[in-house]
């Protein structure tokens, strides 16, 4: 009896966390399909030659998931927002600033 118990309350916190883990298990998922598209997904069937044109035109559409951003460099981080700001939103410039506003911080 008393291994049943353990088998349920294992059960029970695996449905009580399911709303932690399963958007990431369903992206994971949808990712992975939508990746090998040309190959039928993870366990379809081969496209065939109008499908694959298919998928194509719907790909040109789209931007690329994978996007390269690069690494700030130490000096990059100890220099801050300075060297990622445009001279128009950089501090003292008056380029966006309005009237001041009285009262509170």
């Amino acid at each position: 009896m008393r291994d049943f118990d353990e088998m349920l309350l294992k059960g029970l916190l695996v449905l009580l966390t399911a709303p932690v883990w399963f958007p990431f298990l369903k992206a994971v998922w949808e990712e992975l399909n939508e990746a090998m598209a040309d190959e039928g997904g993870l366990f379809g069937r081969m496209p065939t030659h109008k499908e694959l044109e298919v998928l194509e035109r719907g790909k040109r559409g789209k931007e690329d998931a994978l996007v390269h951003e690069p690494w700030l460099t130490p000096e990059q981080r100890m220099a801050g927002r300075r060297t990622l700001r445009s001279p128009d939103e950089r501090r003292g410039s008056g380029a966006k600033a309005g009237p001041r506003k009285r009262g509170g911080f």
